[in-house]
């Protein structure tokens, strides 16, 4: 095994990640080392590329980045069990504690003291990674590895769609980055009519065009109530997700939220927002759920099956794949909005 390998990290409080060589990460008892193929990059990897206030006050350099990912492992720890050399798997990237009310409770992805791999401890932007191998999600064959690195973005998609019932139901979506757009071909596989899409971003609204959203609206230009309440009976939507964490558009879209309506809460505001709670929320009954990341490991099951059906369109969405020594060309695109799903390759 070699000592040494190459990883993306924040070696300092700055713009912008540095390709480092690093030791290769040794294993605890009850951990595996995992040789990463492909890693996708996610929002929050833009945040700390960008080294935003959030950033600031949460990461703590030197940082490997990187949280969604798919490998094969190379090393087992000598506690370890179940698994075996050279599986293909992902991880679940919230690494919690196992013993709070949270995890016992089957809510371990609120735990009290959570880890984050690349945000609270190295992450998968290299080629080694080391993971407790409770964490693992062996990789069907039948999904490839472009999809296999994007259970986490996908899940995030998932638990906020399945937060509420949503077939048969009127659905606006908020905000078209990649988590977004992953919810559409979600919604279309379980029957949600009419989907409907709100984002500013041309080549964005393109993409969901591409998944099949029935309605696709520029909230620069389009008069969203007025369509919305023309594709609702005039009642608005039944099923609101908010994935762009924008106070703005948050406002406009619980004044698209039907009496009575569902609205499940994913995108994150850099800072705080006003709400008009009484004429949002309560007079309209509103029922208002938050999403943090996927429920372990529900939410993991309910991708898989996702991603073994046939004639599924995530593909369109995967736009760009890169060495991940030409990260600096990914993180462009993302910062210019002309990406959605990026994914880095490592090899084999």
């Amino acid at each position: 095994m070699q000592k040494e390998m190459f990883a993306l990290q924040k070696e300092i409080p700055e713009t912008g990640l540095k390709l480092k060589k690093v030791p290769v990460p040794s294993i605890k008892p009850r951990e595996v080392l995992i040789k990463v193929t492909a890693a996708g990059i996610c929002g929050t990897d833009l945040h700390i590329y960008n080294w935003d206030k959030w950033s600031e006050n949460r990461i703590k350099p030197p940082l490997i980045a990187g949280h969604e990912f798919v490998g094969r492992i190379v090393e087992i720890g000598s506690e370890v069990t179940g698994i075996r050399l050279g599986m293909r798997v992902s991880a679940e990237g919230h690494i919690i504690c196992g013993h709070c009310q949270f995890c016992r409770t089957g809510q371990g992805h609120i735990c009290q003291d959570v880890q984050i791999i690349g945000v609270d401890r190295d992450g998968c932007f290299a080629e080694y990674l080391a993971m407790p191998f409770e964490n693992l999600w062996p990789v069907p064959d039948a999904i490839p590895d472009n999809h296999a690195a994007i259970f986490d973005p996908l899940g995030n998609a998932m638990h906020t769609v399945m937060s509420f019932p949503v077939a048969g139901k009127s659905v606006l979506v908020m905000g078209a980055g990649a988590i977004g757009l992953f919810t559409i071909p979600i919604l279309k596989t379980v029957g949600a009519s009419p989907v409907i899409v709100v984002e500013p971003n041309e080549y964005r609204r393109s993409l969901a065009k591409k998944c099949n959203a029935d309605i696709v609206l520029n909230p620069m230009e389009d008069d969203i109530k007025a369509v919305v309440a023309e594709n609702t009976q005039g009642l608005g939507v039944e099923v609101l997700l908010e994935m762009s964490g924008n106070g703005k558009a948050i406002d406009q879209a619980f004044d698209c939220l039907r009496n009575g309506g569902c609205a499940a809460m994913l995108g994150i505001p850099s800072s705080p927002i006003q709400l008009d709670l009484a004429k949002h929320v309560i007079f309209k009954a509103a029922d208002i759920k938050g999403i943090n990341g996927r429920r372990m490991y529900d939410t993991w099951y309910q991708c898989q099956s996702f991603l073994l059906r046939k004639n599924i369109k995530i593909d369109d969405l995967i736009t760009h794949t890169f060495d991940f020594k030409d990260f600096e060309m990914a993180f462009k695109l993302l910062n210019d909005g002309k990406a959605a799903k990026i994914i880095l390759t490592f090899g084999e």
